[in-house]
């Protein structure tokens, strides 16, 4: 069976090269563990474009937040040693997480966060920006925590967020998880496991590591000079701070498996010579994401998603936008399929990981750059689908061609929407009047902007190398939309919807500026307000 497995899988080549082309990618490092073996590393592409150097199952990537199930991994040896339990409310344990809804404050618990159920704003455009560097301190991490808008109510609804991730790290460094939450994670996960190529830092001196690209308009690379702020001791850590290759991944996966089907039938939360502990908790479902026609289970667990095949997956990653509705996964199947799984998406990786459990098997692409689509998640799918033997396989190199085109006709959808709304006969004070420095609540984060050369600009958190040119759009309100190659070259995440782009500035009764709004959160339509300093 894994022979004829292994020749399927190796015959995928041409259209797993086809969908990296079609979708700008420079490479991607893949690997497949069945029957808890592995039993196919290849490496496609370029980790290194202009040196024309390849990837292998030992080639580094920012795993994005593939880094997630490491965090709640950590967290559940702190429940194992009775540290603190699952239920346990964050404010016991940290005094200064002090929410302003007062059933956040007092009743919310780890689990909450970990499985992206506490209802509050994801607010995930700000913390990181030019080249993935940070915006804010990790210091930072709990007054933004405790200032997040709310959005539902605790555990009524599923809203993907990573500052719960960020509030887990705070809470492994507080319990004594380790002196950082890198060390946490590499004294008690990669060390036990031998992961000897998993790190939490940018190390200038390590070899075979992915060179950073983000796709242009025309589907080719651009490399990125400048890596991401995305390790130990930044903010976000938790959610996006792991660097890792294919064969200590699958390593760790099936530390996973083995550890869910030990612990379970046991009826214990501990295995013998494996680090992973209370893995039946982890990989529970604690959190609905949809309702899915057949019935079938599709919900968060903590650091994982958990669907029942067939069903549609991808919904954790970008080609969602592109493509409605995804493809279903698994169709023909006769009964349902569990499967755990997650993706990763940052300014310069996109991944996608999927466990089967039944059959110990592990399917893991690692892409080193932000392509035109969700490269990743389409070549996840392709891998799946063969492994799962459907009788009506989807053509996943189409969808890359279509998702990759609608990738590009957003960003020009994106300029001619705001282009619609422009109205010169509504005009605005004269520009002076709008310069400043504008601060959000909790003076965390601001927006500065100049009139220079009889023009306006805005630039973000002082980060003055990178000032954006305003066009006025109507009365007080400005736009400082840029192409995609000028968004991909600034090594930024892909934004796509027109309000983001628009800066509000509100007008008082004396014609002065007093503050403005930008809707920089698509769950906000309101946007979050600036006041004038």
């Amino acid at each position: 069976m894994a022979k004829t497995l292994v020749s399927r899988i190796d015959a995928l080549s041409p259209t797993i090269n086809g969908i990296i082309n079609v979708s700008g990618a420079p490479g991607a490092s893949i690997g497949i563990m069945h029957q808890g073996e592995v039993i196919y590393t290849k490496g496609f592409g370029f980790r290194d474009v202009h040196k024309k150097l390849p990837p292998d199952e030992d080639t580094i990537y920012y795993l994005a937040s593939l880094s997630k199930s490491f965090t709640a991994a950590m967290v559940a040896m702190l429940v194992e040693r009775g540290k603190m339990k699952w239920d346990t409310p964050i404010s016991s344990i940290l005094p200064r997480f002090q929410h302003w809804d007062e059933s956040i404050r007092s009743s919310s618990n780890i689990i909450d966060f970990l499985a992206h159920r506490s209802g509050l704003a994801s607010k995930n455009n700000i913390w990181n920006m030019e080249y993935g560097q940070t915006t804010m301190a990790r210091g930072d991490a709990l007054l933004m925590i405790n200032n997040l808008e709310k959005l539902s109510d605790l555990r009524k609804k599923s809203q993907y967020n990573n500052w719960g991730y960020a509030l887990a790290d705070e809470v492994i460094t507080t319990l004594g998880g380790g002196p950082s939450w890198g060390a946490a994670l590499k004294k008690n996960i990669f060390e036990p496991l031998e992961m000897s190529r998993t790190i939490t830092s940018n190390e200038p001196d390590i070899d075979n590591r992915a060179e950073p690209y983000q796709a242009l308009s025309n589907y080719t690379p651009h490399h990125l000079e400048i890596r991401p702020q995305f390790e130990d001791g930044q903010i976000m850590q938790g959610a996006v701070g792991v660097q890792s290759c294919v064969r200590d991944l699958l390593n760790y996966y099936k530390a996973f498996l083995l550890g869910l089907e030990d612990q379970t039938q046991r009826n214990t939360t501990f295995s013998d010579d494996n680090p992973l502990v209370q893995v039946n908790t982890l990989l529970q479902g604690h959190s609905k994401i949809s309702e899915l026609e057949s019935g079938n289970e599709n919900s968060y667990a903590l650091g994982w998603a958990r669907t029942e095949l067939p069903a549609p997956m991808g919904s954790i990653g970008l080609n969602p936008t592109y493509v409605d509705p995804m493809p279903v996964v698994g169709e023909g199947l006769t009964e349902p399929k569990l499967c755990f799984w997650n993706q990763g998406s940052n300014m310069c990786s996109l991944h996608f990981v999927a466990l089967l459990p039944d059959t110990r098997t592990a399917v893991l692409v690692l892409t080193n750059g932000l392509a035109n689509n969700d490269v990743a998640d389409w070549i996840g799918q392709l891998l799946l689908q063969t492994i799962l033997e459907v009788p009506e396989p989807v053509d996943y190199l189409k969808l890359a061609k279509t998702s990759a085109e609608a990738s590009n006709a957003r960003w020009l959808k994106l300029k001619s929407d705001l282009e619609k709304e422009r109205n010169p006969k509504i005009p605005p004070l004269p520009l002076p009047s709008y310069v400043g420095k504008f601060h959000n609540k909790t003076k965390l984060l601001y927006i500065e902007v100049r009139h220079e050369n009889g023009q306006l600009q805005v630039c973000f958190q002082g980060k003055d190398k990178f000032w954006y040119a305003m066009e006025h759009l109507v009365s007080d309100t400005f736009t400082w939309v840029i192409t995609r190659d000028e968004n991909a070259r600034l090594g930024r995440f892909p934004v796509t919807w027109a309000n983001f782009y628009k800066i509000n500035f509100q007008r008082t009764k004396d014609n002065g500026i007093d503050s403005l709004i930008w809707q920089h959160d698509g769950q906000r339509p309101d946007g979050e307000k600036f006041n004038r300093i």
